[in-house]
């Protein structure tokens, strides 16, 4: 036996998982300069609440209907050309908002910054399914995951300190050029494990072995009218529109929430969302770590994954109690458990789509159909919010409705994904 073949597989590939984790750190970190910089938007042109939800909204509004075509876009183009070009949009549109002078522009660069960004998770899913083994795949996916809560954590505070000290404009500047850094180093670095030359041999056959689960086949592929055949995928559609409701009610009116409701200045309320939002991201990857260390190749297999969902759905409906809770640290303990177990439930139906899909060459499709329910679902949330705060005063009404959804969305888990996506003819999961 050659020294190559026994050598010990290495961690090489964890550099791809970085790439992935700085890729929707960035994507986060452009869709929150808006929501921090909003107070002070609010008052320079005059914005309603109303307006505001719908200005936070904007990029949903083209973000949510191009997932779809994004998800097909990929699995023609590939990911690496895919990645490279988005980014490179999406940075120039953020960089564009600086020179805005009404409502009107404001609205149209978060349309361009929601085209753009549209190929962010069905790219992270592909390169996942191209790079991860079996085993590995929530936490690979939990690293990627948690970089839209580190990107909200830094760009809170980041992005209240050049609000509060130079302006939203060239805040809005600054975030653009971080994507133009990012495109530099993925085309410097990513390749498919089969021509990357920094791989090792061993690590190489590691991937490529283990990355299609019971018998997958990443040679196959399926079109949409397939997919849709299948209930697993319009209950995958439903679970993640109804947590992601949750995720945009935070990430477009948790700084608003603390400067109005709470009585915090924007830079207080940017550090203390960062607070939160970085505490998510630590407890994100060890939430990762937990369920690759707790579901056996065979669980995988049989699509148990599902309960990881439902556990961290009910988890997440602990931000009801913050409107009721007077304490400052016990706010912040809540949403950042919320947000933590929100953020997992992805990491968790993506990597479940992952198990159940038997057609690896359709990820892209499939990850875009499930992220088509799930930005319908968050289209609602800032609108609604707005519309809430307008009519009653205050966000209580907003948190308990996203609350029900997150019960929902964990009813909807364990009755509607139990079945592999064009799997052969009776492989059902237990």
């Amino acid at each position: 036996m050659s020294d190559s073949s026994r050598a010990r597989p290495g961690r090489k590939r964890f550099i791809v998982y970085a790439l992935l984790f700085a890729m929707t750190l960035i994507n986060y970190f452009d869709r929150t300069v808006l929501s921090i910089a909003m107070p002070v938007l609010s008052q320079e042109f005059a914005l309603t609440p109303v307006a505001a939800g719908y200005l936070l909204s904007a990029f949903i509004w083209s973000y949510a209907p191009c997932q779809l075509p994004a998800g097909m876009t990929l699995d023609r183009w590939g990911t690496r050309k895919t990645a490279a070009r988005c980014i490179a949009f999406w940075s120039a549109a953020t960089a564009l908002t600086a020179a805005a002078g009404s409502f009107a522009f404001l609205f149209f660069t978060r349309l361009l910054l929601g085209i753009g960004e549209s190929p962010t998770f069905p790219l992270a899913a592909r390169a996942i399914r191209e790079w991860a083994p079996v085993g590995e795949r929530a936490l690979a996916f939990s690293i990627s995951g948690s970089g839209p809560a580190f990107g909200t954590a830094i760009s809170a505070v980041t992005i209240a300190g050049l609000v509060s000290t130079i302006g939203w404009r060239l805040a809005f500047v600054f975030s653009g050029a971080l994507g133009f850094i990012w495109v530099a180093a993925w085309l410097a670095l990513y390749r498919d494990p089969e021509k990357a030359s920094w791989l090792q041999p061993a690590e190489r056959r590691l991937i490529l072995d283990q990355r299609a689960p019971g018998g997958t086949t990443d040679t196959a592929g399926m079109k949409l009218k397939e997919l849709l055949s299948y209930q697993t995928m319009w209950g995958l559609f439903l679970v993640q529109g109804c947590v992601n409701y949750t995720q945009y009610l935070f990430l477009t009116w948790l700084p608003t929430y603390l400067v109005q409701s709470r009585g915090l200045n924007i830079l207080h309320s940017g550090v203390q969302t960062g607070i939160c939002y970085f505490g998510a991201m630590l407890l994100t990857i060890a939430m990762g770590r937990l369920c690759d260390h707790l579901l056996t190749p065979q669980a995988v297999q049989a699509g148990k994954r599902r309960y990881a969902v439902v556990i961290l759905a009910f988890g997440a409906a602990v931000m009801i109690l913050a409107p009721y809770t007077a304490s400052e640290t016990w706010l912040l303990v809540e949403i950042t458990v919320s947000l933590a177990c929100v953020q997992s439930v992805f990491v968790n139906t993506y990597a479940l789509t992952n198990d159940l899909l038997h057609a690896g060459r359709s990820i892209g499709t499939a990850i875009g159909w499930i992220q088509l329910g799930g930005n319908i679902f968050g289209l609602a949330a800032p609108i609604a919010t707005g519309y809430i705060v307008a009519a009653t005063g205050s966000f209580t009404s907003a948190f308990l409705l996203a609350g029900a959804l997150l019960v929902i969305g964990a009813v909807i888990t364990l009755t509607m994904t139990h079945r592999p996506v064009g799997a052969p003819r009776g492989a059902v999961p237990t």
